[in-house]
């Protein structure tokens, strides 16, 4: 893996700082796999690990204390994948797609290829379910970016909450968002939640890879849904409309109001039980009412359209790297959602977005694995190390807490030994050898990451007295 930026700081440090409420609810083992399965499960997924590094994985449903769409306390679900590798590494946040059924969600064991691909490779991985999904009551506020934000943040909370009372594990603060289709939409709104919080300091966005999503909900995306007579996947306006009539209560008092018999209520009992989507024609005007198809269409003022307007998210300022990745040949979700998010972001002064084409041929189903595979070698490229279990658990460090010199006890020949402090800033190092000085620097927390002769890299957290 390249190296481009440093480990920062525990993750425990800054949720102890800046969260002081209890968000783990519960945590259930799911399951587990070793390196083999690991790397047989990908394989058939799709993904080439022959440069892959791989590790066992174990996962947890994680229950947890959040808002919903209203701010009212509730409690949601999502899963935890962590790898047996280190008790120090990096987070990433993975967004799932459109889902219909509410228990086709990573805490009830689905999508395990999104978590078994980030911590296969090193990262632990938080999915969240959403709300009004796994054990969330009520309509899926689906394209609602406030709720989709707030669940995957408190999720990570919780997470980060198990992971130090129950398995003494942390994060490193090197925080990695991505998503796919809604997810992508969903990775944005995470991000822009973050920035607009002033939660940087909680959570260290290094990296944010939104793919295949609808950023300009209310104009590209809308447009692209109505723009020909047919389109593959006609639940998602019933879907995207149920959720804003929730949330917003401005565009329907009965669903007859929207669509024709038997449909209307069919659509009805599809929302209220949070079930598969039911059959729909491809051609919304066998289903809709003609003149809240054409309503939609053609007037920009239209409700839905001015409740989706609430839930756009490209035109605002990232101030981290942000790779939108697609494919042009994309038969559910335009393209041009990125091209304009990139475009808008760059004219609004943000330093580093970038939208990419990874497989212009490939449609929303087989653009997923080109995708998802660009994220993560993406994000490896800003990892200052994921520590490798051949050297982590041959080290002894002593004295520790200290007040000046550390000796590293190890039976390999090391070559390099550094420390950082919290800021992720090189403070001292040391080059064939045992002993490094800290004397000189500041009380506090620090990290020393050392390597040896072959390239294997181990980090262990220091306190200076």
């Amino acid at each position: 893996m390249k190296t481009k930026i440093l480990l920062t700081a525990l993750a425990l440090i800054f949720s102890l700082q800046f969260t002081q409420a209890q968000y783990l609810v519960d945590a259930t083992f799911i399951a587990g796999k070793n390196v083999g399965q690991v790397e047989i499960f990908l394989n058939n997924a799709g993904y080439d690990t022959s440069s892959m590094t791989l590790n066992a994985v174990i996962w947890y449903k994680i229950t947890y204390n959040t808002i919903d769409v209203f701010g009212n306390p509730t409690i949601a679900s999502g899963a935890l994948y962590v790898p047996t590798l280190s008790d120090i590494m990096p987070l990433v946040s993975y967004q799932h797609g459109t889902v219909f059924n509410k228990m086709w969600v990573p805490s009830n064991n689905y999508l395990r290829r999104q978590g078994l691909l980030y911590s296969g490779n090193g990262y632990i991985t938080t999915l969240p379910d959403y709300l009004g999904m796994g054990v969330n009551p009520g309509i899926h506020p689906y394209i609602h970016w406030e709720s989709e934000a707030t669940a995957s943040i408190d999720l990570m909370r919780a997470a980060r909450e198990f992971l130090l009372d129950s398995l003494q594990i942390s994060d490193n603060n090197q925080l990695f968002l991505a998503g796919y289709s809604q997810g992508g939409h969903s990775t944005m709104a995470l991000h822009k939640y973050i920035t607009d919080n002033n939660l940087q300091n909680e959570f260290n966005v290094v990296a944010s890879t939104p793919m295949s999503g609808p950023y300009d909900v209310s104009s590209t995306s809308v447009d692209f849904l109505l723009k020909s007579p047919t389109y593959p996947r006609p639940e998602f306006l019933p879907y995207i409309g149920a959720s804003y009539q929730y949330i917003y209560g401005n565009l329907y008092t009965s669903y007859d109001q929207y669509y024709d018999a038997p449909y209307d209520t069919i659509i009805a009992d599809w929302i209220a039980d949070g079930t598969d989507a039911p059959y729909l024609p491809e051609n919304f005007y066998e289903f809709m009412q003609d003149s809240v198809v054409d309503n939609i269409k053609n007037n920009p003022n239209h409700p839905l359209r001015v409740n989706a307007s609430y839930n756009d998210l490209y035109n605002w300022i990232p101030q981290e790297p942000v790779r939108m990745l697609y494919c042009t040949n994309d038969h559910l979700v335009d393209f041009e959602n990125s091209i304009l998010a990139r475009d808008t972001m760059n004219a609004l002064g943000a330093p580093d977005v970038e939208a990419i084409d990874v497989y212009p041929s490939g449609d929303h189903y087989t653009c997923f694995i080109p995708a998802t595979t660009e994220s993560l070698d993406w994000f490896n490229s800003f990892l200052l190390s994921v520590p490798s279990i051949n050297i982590q658990s041959k080290i002894i460090l002593y004295p520790n807490p200290t007040t000046g010199v550390l000796t590293i006890q190890s039976n390999t020949i090391l070559v390099q030994i550094e420390i950082y402090n919290l800021l992720g800033q090189l403070v001292e190092s040391n080059t064939n050898q045992n002993t490094i000085d800290i004397s000189s620097v500041s009380q506090g927390i620090y990290f020393i990451k050392i390597m040896d002769e072959n390239g294997n890299i181990g980090s262990q957290k220091v306190v200076k007295e």
